[in-house]
Parts: structure tokens; C-alpha cells; sequence
């Protein structure tokens, strides 16, 4: 069932540029205008001034129905034919079909009569008048071979009626010429079936490359969401969705000026592991790592996991003491862990957390930050945890409280 379905909308999808091809030619619907106003003009009398008043008309209408549904066509559907519910906008492919091979068949039949009726009631020279005039339209159809029904329903009926006029009428070679239309009606079916055939190949092709460049779109789309995907697993850590190590060197590398570089350590984590299982430990390094993101702006710092319990927090454009400000923030944030989350920590979380800082005028490396960072951090262990602790040239200075 899916293979008939893909098929009947390969079918429709062909129809729908047939149609849309097709039409970007029925502006040349007003030279059937031209071409009846001539015969009119060449044929006018008293006698015969009703008939052609008559088939004038008819003749505009056709074109005009023609030129006018091109402004209702999908492609340069008006917001307001959109709305209307009848309007032709809406119509399927197959809908569009048939409206264009029914207004080729009045055209062709209109023209077919009209021209034939003329013939019996012209002298040589308008005979000669309407006959140009008729292959000349015949001619600006050509392009509609594209969509060979609505070719062959207009120049068939055209030289049929011509030709059985010419048949029957005084014209000099009237029998010759009746049938040279016929003959060349079939020889322009004929024509029309081989270059319609091309067409609908070149068509079928079109619509192939439409698919296949479709396809590779949404191929390209899938992997390149699959590529941030792997990019982002290579940058984050699957446990808190922080930055991993790897992330954290690029972005020290991008960062230049004034910065403050944190190593944030969970006092005790051992023993909380061992006493209480990897489970709760993994609960415990997650809250502590939400804890961590809410102290810093997000849009400008970085938060990172190096490994185990060990932390790295990145502070960006800002003064020192804002550096000690936001380390303090991050210690009472992860003290106050157990009270808030009762039921999740199994016990008091506190950490300790070494800070090192760039100024604008000391440039320091990132391995003089992490190294400073490191040491501010032991020293921090060293002095009872649960503290701020920097390193001021040889000299350990706490900041914070236990």
C-alpha cells in the first residue's frame, strides 16, 4: 500500500508541475483575442456582423477564463482566492487537469467552427485570412505538448473543422487542402506524443532531483544535530551536565583580561560515598554541581567537572573581591544543601574552594591560575575546609568561615 501511495504521489507531484508549466504560458491565451479581432475585422458585413459579434465573444470568454484562473493557480494564489472556499486555489492537480483540458477543447472547438463556418462564407482571400490566423494558433500552443491532452484537444478539433469546410467548400484544391489539415493533425499528435514524452522525462527527472536534494537536506539536518549532539558529549559531563575538562581548557584559552579561577573540592566525599553508596554520591555531586550554577551568571562563567568530587568554576570580568564574593555564595550554596534537600543528602555537605586571580595588569597563564587555584585549595583543607581560601605571593590568606 505505501509503494501505491508513494506512486500516486510521484503521479500528482508530475501532474502539479505539468500544470504549473502549462500555465506560466496562458498569458499568450490574449493573442486568440488578436487573432479573432483580425478575422472579425476581415469578414465584417451587415450579413454576418451577429454571427461574428457572437463568436468573438465566446472566443474572449475562453481566454479571458484562461488568463483569469492563472491568478488562482497555488503558486500566485492572492490571499484573498486563499480564503474563499470554492475558489481554484484549492483544487488538486487532478482538478486542474481537467479545467485545462476542458477550456483546450472550447478553445479548440470554438475556433474549429467558428473557423469552418468562415471558410464556407469568405471569398479566397479572407479563406486565406482565417486559415493563417488558425495555424498561427495552432502554433502559440505548441508549448502546451507539455501536458499532451490539452494539446491535442485544441488542434485536433481546429483541423477537423477545417478540414471538412475545406472539403465542401468551392475553395480552388479545397479537397487537396482538406487534406493536408488532416494529415497535419495527425503528423502534430505524433509530434506532440514524442516531444511530450521528453518533457515528461525531463519533468520526472526534475522531480527525482527535487526528492534526492529533499532527501540530502533532511539527511544533512539529522547529522548535523547528530554532530552537536557528539560535540556536546565531548564537552559535557554525563553525570551533571557540566562542562568536562577537555571544555574547560578552550575556554580558559578564549578567555583573556581580568578572570578568577575557582577549585571547588567536597569536603569529606570519601566517607560519604563508603558510608552511604555510590548512588547517594552521585544525588550528592549533582545537587552540588545545580548548587554551583546558581551562583554564577551562566551567560559569561563557566562551571566544570574535573573529576570525582573536584570542581572547576570560571569567573569572568570582575573585580576581586566580586571573585571572593561569588566563592563565599558558592560555600553557603553547597553548605546549605542538607537543609534544602532533606531527603536527597544524607548528611552535612560543605567543600572547600581555592581561588586564584588575573588582573588586568598581572597576566597570569591558565596553568599559573590552575597551579594557584590548586594551592589556595590545599590550603584551604589545611585550615579546617569549608572555606575561601587565596594564595598572596608565598602567604595563604582565608577567606570565609568555618
Amino acid at each position: 500500500m505505501s509503494e501505491l501511495a508513494q506512486d500516486g504521489d510521484r503521479q500528482s507531484s508530475l501532474l502539479a508541475m505539468q500544470m504549473e508549466a502549462l500555465y506560466k504560458g496562458a498569458p499568450q491565451s490574449v493573442m486568440s483575442i488578436f487573432g479573432a479581432a483580425i478575422v472579425v475585422l476581415t469578414y465584417w458585413s451587415t450579413k454576418l456582423q451577429f454571427s461574428l459579434i457572437l463568436w468573438f465573444a465566446i472566443t474572449c470568454v475562453i481566454a479571458f477564463v484562461h488568463i483569469g484562473t492563472t491568478a488562482m493557480r497555488p503558486e500566485n494564489g492572492l490571499i484573498r482566492w486563499q480564503r474563499l472556499s470554492w475558489s481554484p486555489y484549492r483544487w488538486s492537480p487532478v482538478a486542474w487537469s481537467r479545467f485545462v483540458r476542458l477550456v483546450h477543447f472550447c478553445s479548440g472547438t470554438c475556433w474549429g467552427v467558428g473557423g469552418g463556418w468562415l471558410l464556407l462564407n469568405g471569398d479566397h482571400h479572407q479563406t486565406l485570412v482565417v486559415c493563417c490566423i488558425a495555424m498561427g494558433g495552432v502554433t502559440v500552443t505548441i508549448p502546451a505538448v507539455i501536458y499532451r491532452p490539452a494539446f491535442n484537444l485544441f488542434q485536433v478539433p481546429v483541423f477537423i473543422f477545417f478540414a471538412v469546410a475545406l472539403a465542401v467548400s468551392d475553395v480552388e484544391y479545397g479537397k487537396i487542402l482538406a487534406f493536408a489539415s488532416a494529415t497535419l493533425s495527425v503528423a502534430l499528435a505524433i509530434m506532440s506524443h514524442s516531444m511530450g514524452e521528453q518533457m515528461t522525462l525531463a519533468f520526472k527527472l526534475l522531480q527525482e532531483n527535487r526528492h534526492l536534494t529533499d532527501a540530502l537536506a533532511a539527511r544533512g539536518s539529522v547529522l548535523e544535530e547528530e554532530n552537536r549532539e557528539l560535540t556536546a558529549q565531548t564537552m559535557t559531563d554525563p553525570l551533571t551536565g557540566l562542562a568536562n575538562r577537555r571544555r574547560l581548557m578552550e575556554f580558559l584559552r578564549r578567555t583573556s583580561g581580568r578572570c578568577a579561577v575557582l577549585i571547588v573540592d567536597v569536603d569529606h566525599f570519601k566517607s560519604y560515598n563508603d558510608n552511604h553508596g555510590h548512588g547517594d554520591g552521585d544525588i550528592c555531586l549533582v545537587l552540588v554541581a545545580d548548587a554551583l550554577r546558581r551562583s554564577v551568571q551562566p551567560s559569561v562563567d563557566l562551571v566544570a567537572r574535573l573529576g570525582g568530587e573536584e570542581f572547576v568554576v570560571v569567573l569572568t570580568d570582575l573585580s576581586h573581591q566580586r571573585a571572593l564574593d561569588v566563592a563565599e555564595l558558592i560555600r553557603a550554596n553547597i553548605q546549605a544543601l542538607a537543609a534544602s534537600h532533606p531527603l536527597k543528602i544524607r548528611r552535612l555537605v560543605t567543600a572547600s574552594i581555592g581561588l586564584a586571580y588575573r588582573d588586568d595588569d598581572r597576566q597570569k597563564s591558565n596553568t599559573d591560575l590552575m597551579t594557584e587555584a590548586d594551592g589556595a585549595l590545599y590550603t584551604a583543607k589545611n585550615t579546617g575546609r569549608n572555606r575561601v581560601a587565596t594564595l598572596s605571593g608565598n602567604q595563604s590568606v582565608a577567606a570565609g568561615r568555618a
